[in-house]
């Protein structure tokens, strides 16, 4: 049983989460715990579990709803239960707590302002009722599923992720995003979700638009490997040349198969703000050794070069492309995440690249 469904089955409460429960309550010395039922509920229309405590000398009963997922859609609904749960017990002393494997600092605040407790696997939980105090608060989510990392930020998502991105921001229709996007309207469907449930994007009437690209890109940062996603053959030249004669002679040599520049060299012609110690561009096919290093008197090396060719694993990263000065470019997003893991100040680079306002195309 995965992390997602350990919360909730069909027998009921699983033994974890009321282990959680009981080593919460029991930090509290006036706190008595008396009973922890399971509700084996029909159609959703019980609670998931009734804990009945005393607190000096007073009986309170915890109502508890469990949902497998704690992004903030799903915590929404799961108060919407818990509102209609708790109506009938108006005037009496009833408390109600949402759980779920990892409820995030975003659906943990939507838990506080509707005056609901929450606790999670993680370690995180919130509990104010009578005298009763509790909160504890960890640095990350132990739990996160690959596969639902992957389902986002897989090579087919991320095609989606950036015709999604590129600015200014509007509503997409989800078979007009497919295309764009080039890939299944399954594939378009399955992004339209998780940005939904995560409420990075919102449903218009025009489609699904994007709400939160910053949250969107950093979550695609920590994900992302550079690495694994592609196959980097690099060059020393001999010569001195300067970046744009660099990259034109690149352009020339390569003939039909023209590259598309990214990293510093494409991060200096979007927004000029250092020099360019490496010019690195992206290919459909890599050449023949001899073909760079004798149109460029270079010699290839396993690290140190001037001159980058770059073969993605997918070539999602070719679009959405853009034109600078005659040259070919990935789409900011894509510079962006190229230069975070290439050093020589290429982090330096990538933040001046994103606080520019017209950075993807404008977010604003």
């Amino acid at each position: 049983m995965n992390v997602t469904e350990t919360v909730k089955s069909s027998r009921g409460l699983d033994p974890k989460i009321e282990a959680v429960f009981r080593d919460l309550l029991g930090r509290i010395p006036f706190l008595q715990v008396k009973s922890f039922r399971a509700i084996n509920e029909v159609y959703g229309n019980q609670p998931d579990a009734l804990v009945e405590v005393e607190a000096r000398g007073k009986p309170w009963v915890l109502v508890v709803e469990c949902k497998r997922q704690g992004h903030p859609q799903h915590v929404r609904h799961g108060l919407l239960q818990l509102q209609r749960f708790l109506e009938p017990t108006r005037g009496r002393p009833c408390y109600g707590v949402l759980v779920a494997p990892f409820i995030s600092k975003l659906s943990a605040d939507l838990c506080a302002e509707a005056g609901v407790g929450y606790v999670d696997l993680a370690g995180n939980a919130r509990l104010a009722f009578d005298q009763v105090f509790i909160e504890t608060r960890v640095a990350d989510n132990p739990f996160r599923e690959k596969r639902e990392t992957r389902s986002l930020f897989g090579p087919r998502a991320t095609r989606v992720l950036r015709v999604l991105l590129q600015g200014p921001l509007h509503p997409w229709k989800v078979a007009e995003l497919a295309e764009s996007a080039r890939v299944s309207v399954g594939w378009a469907s399955a992004v339209r979700r998780e940005l939904l449930a995560r409420e990075w994007g919102v449903e218009e009437p025009g489609g699904l638009r994007v709400k939160k690209p910053h949250a969107i890109l950093d979550a695609w940062v920590k994900a992302d490997d550079w690495r694994k996603r592609t196959t980097t053959e690099e060059y020393s030249l001999l010569l001195p040349s300067d970046p744009v004669h660099l990259a034109e002679k690149l352009q020339d040599t390569l003939k039909g198969d023209r590259p598309a520049f990214t990293q510093w060299f494409a991060a200096w012609l979007r927004h000029p703000h250092a020099t360019v110690p490496v010019v690195t561009a992206y290919v459909r096919k890599l050449p023949e050794e001899t073909v760079i290093t004798e149109a460029f008197l270079a010699r290839q090396v396993s690290s140190g070069g001037r001159l980058r060719l770059v073969l993605p694993k997918d070539e999602g990263v070719f679009s959405p492309a853009q034109k600078a000065r005659g040259f070919d470019l990935v789409s900011d997003v894509q510079i962006y995440l190229d230069l975070l893991p290439a050093g020589l100040r290429g982090d330096e680079q990538a933040a001046e690249l994103r606080k520019w306002p017209d950075f993807a195309g404008g977010w604003a």
